[in-house]
């Protein structure tokens, strides 16, 4: 029987992952066979896989190019070909253009299976971040996206500004590109009334911010909790951030060349960060680009009152322009701090904050995924 599959090659275990395994979940609940295929299964949560889906490892080598591991890109090319020319597939979704570019340079040996590339990231402002560290792995890229991206049967944005930039930056035809937002977890109601044991979140205590995401660069925690100094000089409060990365030994030191030992906490992985969603005062999501921004949405849904800084690309789009939730320019320190004492001061409707985060309920988003695989599935019938 055909099947769906969800192709990630990365060992990056984050928003993006994590939104592909709830959409193929849906998918698979439909009665869809619904497989992920993964090149490896470095930094891979299992725990995070419903049992409605088949996981395949193609077991690819992981090469080093200096101190970074790029090798899973060309690595995975090979595997590839044989996999998919012994399976009945009736689409091909690959994630992201690690996933997208080997998905279209083994497409021409197997003409038979339908690709969808599924960009979640603002690739222009991501590039751009990366090029001030390895110029000749951007070049490499760049090259590879105007070659493959409008070879795909169908490209999906998270989001507009992101189809935009993809519409200007990779030459895909405006015809082949859908765009649709990336659902919340249907569970979130309830893992958001789970038991809280962290102290700060006691009854009659402090305010407390939260930050929630890897600990990288592209989160910028550095302005968030410079703001929250900023912040704490006008009222109490307490600051929350939950994720891990390689930037937590920088944080650690930002926090105490601040004196903000006694009310930040970098609280670490958390598996269940909603139940600190609805026990914050505020959300902040300070990132310098993002795909889409999924947290914005997981806190709607569970009413906590949201800032988030204006960036590429999904924010302004779940918050309308400001109308559930202050934006900020990226990197402004005092306008982050002005936004979230405005917001402690005023907080809005929780009741409205979750009526909106319902626009992106998965039933609504998984539909939207049925008509682009029944799309190029009858593309391919008619080849």
């Amino acid at each position: 029987m055909n099947r769906v599959c969800f192709f990630i090659n990365t060992c990056v275990f984050g928003g993006g992952e994590i939104t592909t395994l709830r959409v193929a979940k849906w998918i698979a609940e439909q009665g869809l066979p619904t497989e992920i295929i993964l090149t490896f299964k470095e930094g891979w949560r299992p725990d995070f896989v419903p049992t409605e889906i088949t996981v395949t490892n193609l077991r690819v080598p992981v090469l080093k190019y200096g101190k970074k591991r790029y090798g899973h890109l060309p690595m995975s090319v090979l595997p590839l070909i044989p996999y998919l020319r012994s399976v009945d597939i009736t689409a091909f979704i690959a994630l992201g253009y690690l996933g997208v570019i080997p998905a279209i340079l083994v497409h021409r040996f197997t003409k038979s299976v339908p690709v969808i590339a599924w960009e979640q990231l603002h690739l222009r402002t991501a590039l751009k971040y990366t090029a001030r560290n390895d110029k000749f792995y951007v070049w490499v890229i760049e090259k590879l996206l105007k070659a493959t991206y409008p070879r795909a049967d169908r490209i999906v944005a998270s989001s507009k500004d992101l189809a935009k930039d993809l519409l200007e930056f990779t030459g895909v035809s405006v015809e082949r590109v859908r765009i649709i937002y990336n659902p919340y977890d249907p569970e979130i109601e309830r893992k958001a009334n789970e038991p809280l044991s962290h102290p700060w979140f006691s009854n009659g205590q402090l305010p407390v911010i939260l930050g929630v995401g890897r600990l990288h660069v592209q989160k910028d925690f550095p302005t968030l909790i410079q703001a929250f100094a900023l912040v704490r000089q006008n009222r109490p409060c307490r600051l929350v951030i939950l994720g891990e990365g390689e930037e937590r030994p920088k944080l650690e030191r930002l926090v105490r060349e601040l004196g903000l030992e006694n009310d930040v906490s970098l609280a670490g992985f958390e598996p269940n960060p909603f139940k600190f969603m609805k026990n914050a005062s505020v959300f902040v999501l300070s990132s310098k680009y993002e795909g889409f921004g999924n947290v914005i949405i997981e806190a709607l849904a569970c009413g906590c009152p949201v800032v988030s800084t204006d960036c590429p690309s999904g924010p302004s789009e779940i918050l309308e322009d400001g109308k559930w939730g202050k934006l900020v320019p990226v990197g402004d320190v005092e306008a982050m701090a002005k936004a979230i004492l405005e917001t402690l001061d005023n907080p809005p409707d929780r009741k409205a904050l979750q009526q909106r985060a319902m626009d992106f309920h998965i039933d609504k988003i998984g539909q939207q995924w049925l008509e682009v695989i029944h799309e190029v599935a009858k593309m391919q019938a008619e080849r």
